[in-house]
């Protein structure tokens, strides 16, 4: 016969408190930033944002330690709920209040070497453009320019929005020219690609339909909602302007 050891009622307890320790210390872990030096180093802890030339990273039960930039070679640390926060208020046509978001979030973070890092630089300009600040918009996106040298495509792009909105297509077009191969070469962008080739197709085909061709910016409008709709306010627009120019223009149908 085999017999049945009953868990002892004080044994159920304890074991509670140490798999919730357990799964504390687990969390704990994942929620850990990381910094991978050139020299191969990897250094965990709690990333809290850039100071001149170094990152700074809060350690586990330590103090805080700055590490130069130009000795990292890559970060691990997922964007701040504020960034998400601060584009959704942009996509909700909350300029002002983007603007503040986004702002604080490039005073603590400018610099450092990540996608969203990149993004919110690039979404400051937009979101001072939306906002009417053209000057401002002007500065933001030559400061992300200086400050990340490797996102040119990010800052033409702005630039390029910013040219469109004060109508001076002629300028537009050659900054746009970069993203537009790039949209040829591919149906499946990189998620950090993805919503600049949206936007660079909706932009190019209101530089199109500025200069009277009508049958090419309904291209570049479709293009913009249904082959690259992956930023949702411009595939919006893209549409609307494409269902516009089907209304005023009898027949007209996409190259």
């Amino acid at each position: 016969m085999v017999s049945l050891m009953k868990a002892s009622p004080r044994a159920t307890p304890r074991l509670f408190l140490i798999l919730a320790a357990l799964a504390t210390a687990t969390m704990t872990a994942a929620a850990q930033d990381a910094v991978v030096m050139k020299s191969g180093l990897t250094r965990e802890g709690k990333i809290t944002g850039v100071s001149g030339a170094n990152l700074r990273l809060q350690v586990q039960g330590g103090g805080a330690t700055g590490i130069p930039l130009a000795e990292i070679r890559e970060i691990r640390m997922d964007a701040p709920p504020e960034f998400e926060a601060a584009a959704s208020r942009l996509a909700s046509n909350d300029a002002a209040g983007a603007v503040a978001a986004l702002q604080t979030i490039n005073d603590t973070y400018a610099g450092l070497p990540a996608p969203w890092a990149q993004r919110a630089a690039a979404l400051l300009g937009d979101a001072k453009l939306a906002a009417g600040d053209q000057e401002g918009a002007a500065a933001a996106y030559e400061k992300l320019i200086q400050t990340y040298p490797e996102a040119t495509a990010l800052a033409n792009l702005g630039r390029a929005r910013l040219a469109v909105e004060g109508g001076r297509f002629d300028q537009a077009s050659p900054l746009l020219e970069p993203l537009l191969a790039a949209s040829d070469q591919t149906a499946f962008p990189a998620p950090s690609d993805a919503a600049a080739l949206c936007q660079a197709h909706l932009l190019t085909g209101r530089v199109q339909e500025a200069a009277g061709d009508h049958q090419a910016a309904l291209a570049s409008y479709l293009k913009a909602s249904a082959l690259f709709p992956f930023d949702k306010n411009a595939a919006t627009d893209a549409q609307k302007r494409a269902d516009a120019l089907r209304a005023e223009h009898a027949g007209l149908i996409a190259p």
